[in-house]
């Protein structure tokens, strides 16, 4: 952000100043006895706003259907007029999407332990607080490198999975891929 921020605006290096985010350790940490579910995907949609990119995650769910048992946590709120719930319903995933709210941090953090893999589909972040979240809870991460996501994320195959932001076929060739490779989803 710090860069976009200087490149974009031309504001002085000197007059800027990184205030590191984290998260709870004690709290956002690998939770024993909680089984992954395969196939399962989770997010943080924190607005239906284009720049979250969940219309891309939609359509790659989608086209993953097709191939395989798929299922998708968003963590945030539906809201029955939103773009999601469209896209949703014209995609037909209804019956595999589930939105949760309301929720406590506990419940949040075996949300992303069911998971098999994390994704923050972005077209631009600043930073990404989910991302970090998943990750410290050991969830392998697909990511795309929108704005600030692979400073946070770090390095594809090492960290994480990578992908370009607002391509849904990228987004399900990088899912699939992560999904198919048990022995990289270990090592991330």
């Amino acid at each position: 952000s710090k860069n976009d921020i200087i490149a974009d605006h031309g504001v002085d290096p000197a007059r800027l100043h990184v205030v590191p985010v984290g998260v709870d350790p004690e709290l956002f940490r690998p939770v024993a006895g909680v089984s992954r579910r395969p196939g399962h995907l989770v997010t943080t949609a924190s607005a239906d706003v284009a720049m979250k990119g969940l219309k891309f995650l939609l359509e790659a769910v989608a086209k993953l259907r097709t191939e395989r048992d798929i299922e998708l946590t968003i963590i945030g709120r539906r809201r029955p007029d939103s773009h999601a719930s469209t896209v949703m319903t014209e995609l037909g995933l209804d019956d595999c999407v589930e939105f949760v709210s309301g929720v406590p941090d506990e419940r949040i953090v075996e949300l992303y332990s069911e998971a098999e893999l994390a994704v923050v589909p972005s077209l631009y972040e600043g930073f990404s607080l989910p991302a970090i979240e998943a990750m410290s809870c050991g969830v392998p991460l697909v990511a795309t490198t929108g704005g600030a996501l692979p400073e946070v994320a770090g390095t594809h195959g090492e960290t994480c999975f990578l992908t370009e932001p607002g391509d849904s076929d990228a987004l399900a060739t990088t899912i699939r891929d992560a999904l198919e490779r048990p022995e990289l989803r270990a090592a991330v």
